[in-house]
């Protein structure tokens, strides 16, 4: 067997064990941690914004879909404004405007003065005065109408536009 010859000079070189490196310290930390919280408030805040963007513009849609109804309604009557048929496109439209505000329950069955009475409960102004209320109540069922249709176009108009921009609450006194 070959044996190393064993020298003096090579048992007395102080000789150190395998070291590692120190541990790595999380103190002071990395540039992305600080940014991270940053990140997160800047989506955060950006959420929040364009959810209430979201919220402004679905307040406005009732109102811009119901101009935009009223406007297909005065065209489609645009010689004949003053018709019975006219008149009952316009109800039908108040109807169905007051239908996405309020339950079915408090307006379906509502007729006459009450009508127009809720009509104005829910623009909270007196917009449809008594003159408006028997053209509203009475002329859908008569055969010929003799009104003043640009005065009913304006109340309407003026009606739409001072809609609440949220619905009311569900309880709702009559």
């Amino acid at each position: 067997m070959n044996a190393l010859p064993t020298t003096p000079a090579a048992n007395s070189i102080p000789l150190r064990d395998i070291h590692l490196p120190d541990a790595i310290s999380w103190w002071p930390l990395a540039i992305g941690w600080w940014l991270l919280p940053i990140l997160i408030l800047l989506i955060g805040f950006g959420i929040y914004q364009f959810l209430k963007y979201k919220k402004q513009h679905r307040k406005l849609a009732y109102q811009k879909l119901a101009l935009a109804e009223f406007k297909n309604i005065q065209a489609q009557f645009k010689n004949n404004e003053a018709s019975v048929d006219f008149i009952r496109a316009v109800s039908a439209l108040l109807r169905r405007i007051a239908l996405s505000y309020l339950p079915r329950e408090h307006i379906a069955s509502l007729t006459g003065e009450k009508w127009i009475s809720q009509l104005n409960q829910l623009s909270t102004q007196t917009i449809f005065t008594e003159s408006t209320c028997k053209l509203l109540a009475k002329a859908p069922y008569m055969q010929t109408c003799d009104c003043d249709s640009q005065e009913l176009i304006r109340l309407c108009e003026q009606w739409i536009k001072s809609l609440p921009t949220t619905r009311p609450s569900k309880e709702v006194r009559l």
